[in-house]
C-alpha cells in the first residue's frame, strides 16, 4: 500500500513536467498515466481501491469547489445573464444534436433523448490551465465555469426524468419534486454556509478546525445535492461561492488549495484514466464507426457552434471563444455516470435504457474530449493571456 502511494505522488509530480516538456498539458500527462497504470495496460493500480475512489471523488469535489472560489462575484453579476445564455446554448445545441444523432441510428425517443443529454453536460478538465495562466477572471472563463453548472444540473433532470419513463413510465409528481428540491437547495447552500462560515470564521482562529469545516461543508452540500438527484459537484460549485461571499480571500483556503492541487486533483485526473479500455476501444472504433463519428463529431460542432454563437451576441474575440470551446469539450464526470447508470437501469421487459454499443462510444468520446480538450485550452488560453 505504502510503495502505491509512492508511485502515484512521484507519477502527480513527475508526468505533468513530462507532458509541458513535449507541449501538451499537464493535465493529460497524469491522464494518459493513469491509462498505462490502470487495469487495462498494466494493473499496478487498482480503480477500485478504496483509498483511490476516496481521494479521486474528493479531488473532484475540490476542483469544482476552487471553480466557484475563484469567481469574482461582482463580475459575475456583470456577466451573470450572458452566462446563463452561453449555458443554455453550449447545453441545447449538443442535446438537440445529440437526439437527432440517436434517432438516426435507431434509438427510442426516450434514450435518444438521455443520450443527447450526455453530450450536453462537460467537466472542467482544463480548469488547472487556465489557473496556472492567470485567466480566471477573465469573461470568457466565468461564463464557462457558470455554464458548467447549468448544463450539469440540465443534463441530471434530464436523466432523472429519462429512467422515471424508461423503469415506469412518466411521473409528473416525481419531476415537480426534483424542481422543487433544486429551489430550496440552491438558496440554502449559498446563503446558509455563508452566514456559517462567517459565524465559524468570527468563533475561531485556528487554521486546522476552519479547514476540517471547510472540508466538511463541501462534503454535506455534495452528499445533499446527491439526495436530490443531482452531481456532488453542484454543490461543491455552491460552497466555493459561498465560502468566497462569506469570507473572501484567507490563508485557510489557500492551505485547503495547496493539499487540492498536490494530492486531490491530480488523483482524480489520475483515476479518470483508469477509465480507458484499449480492447472496449477498439472494438467500438471497428465495429461502430459510424456512430462514433457522429457522436464524437457532432459534440466537438455542436460545442464550437455554442460558443461561436456566444461570442457573435456577446462581441467576445476570437481566441476567447475558442477557449470557451475547449473548456466545454471534456465529458468525464456528469457523462459516465449517466451513462453507466442507464446503461444499467432495466425496464419492465428487462431491456437497458441504452445499449452496449452505446455506452462504449461514450467511453470513446470520453477518451478524445479528454485528450483534445486540455490541447485545446492550454493553446487558446496562452494566445488570450498574452
Amino acid at each position: 500500500l505504502i510503495a502505491k502511494f509512492a508511485l502515484i505522488f512521484g507519477l502527480i509530480v513527475i508526468l505533468p513536467r513530462v507532458a509541458e516538456h513535449v507541449g501538451l498539458p499537464g493535465v493529460l500527462g497524469v491522464l494518459l498515466g493513469g491509462v498505462l497504470l490502470g487495469p487495462a495496460v498494466l494493473g499496478l493500480l487498482n480503480p477500485e481501491g478504496k483509498a483511490i475512489e476516496l481521494f479521486a471523488e474528493l479531488g473532484k469535489l475540490l476542483l469544482m469547489f476552487f471553480a466557484g472560489y475563484e469567481i469574482n462575484l461582482s463580475q459575475l453579476r456583470r456577466s451573470g445573464l450572458r452566462a446563463g445564455i452561453f449555458g443554455v446554448l453550449t447545453c441545447v445545441l449538443p442535446l438537440a444534436l445529440g437526439f437527432g444523432v440517436a434517432r438516426a441510428f435507431g434509438y427510442s425517443t426516450n434514450a435518444a433523448v438521455l443520450i443527447g443529454s450526455l453530450l450536453a453536460s462537460h467537466t472542467l478538465l482544463g480548469l488547472p490551465i487556465v489557473r496556472q495562466l492567470n485567466l480566471l477572471e477573465c469573461d470568457a472563463v466565468v461564463m464557462t465555469i457558470v455554464a458548467t453548472i447549468i448544463t450539469d444540473i440540465t443534463a441530471m433532470l434530464i436523466l432523472a426524468v429519462t429512467l422515471s419513463v424508461h423503469t415506469a413510465g412518466f411521473s409528473p409528481a416525481h419531476m415537480a419534486t426534483t424542481l422543487i428540491g433544486i429551489g430550496i437547495y440552491v438558496p440554502t447552500v449559498v446563503f446558509g454556509l455563508s452566514s456559517f462560515t462567517r459565524f465559524i470564521d468570527s468563533r475561531t482562529r485556528l487554521p486546522e478546525l476552519r479547514l476540517g469545516v471547510m472540508i466538511a461543508m463541501i462534503a454535506i452540500a455534495a452528499s445533499l445535492a446527491q439526495a436530490i438527484e443531482l452531481e456532488g459537484i453542484v454543490g461543491a460549485f455552491l460552497t466555493g461561492i459561498a465560502v468566497k461571499r462569506a469570507v473572501g480571500e484567507n490563508r485557510v483556503t489557500e492551505s485547503l488549495r495547496t493539499i487540492s492541487d498536490a494530492l486531490f486533483i491530480p488523483v482524480f485526473f489520475l483515476a479518470t484514466g483508469f477509465l480507458v479500455d484499449f480492447k472496449v476501444l477498439g472494438e467500438t472504433l471497428l465495429n461502430h464507426a459510424p456512430l462514433v463519428a457522429a457522436i464524437v463529431g457532432g459534440l466537438v460542432f455542436a460545442k464550437y457552434l455554442a460558443a461561436r454563437v456566444a461570442g457573435m451576441l456577446f462581441k467576445i474575440g476570437r481566441d476567447e471563444v475558442r477557449l470557451m470551446w475547449g473548456l466545454t469539450l471534456p465529458q468525464v464526470a456528469a457523462t459516465l455516470a449517466a451513462a453507466t447508470v442507464a446503461y444499467r437501469a432495466a425496464g419492465p421487459d428487462g431491456s437497458t435504457l441504452i445499449d452496449e454499443k452505446m455506452l462504449n462510444t461514450v467511453v470513446v468520446l470520453v477518451i478524445a474530449t479528454s485528450i483534445l480538450g486540455p490541447v485545446l485550452t492550454r493553446r487558446f488560453g496562452i494566445r488570450v493571456s498574452r
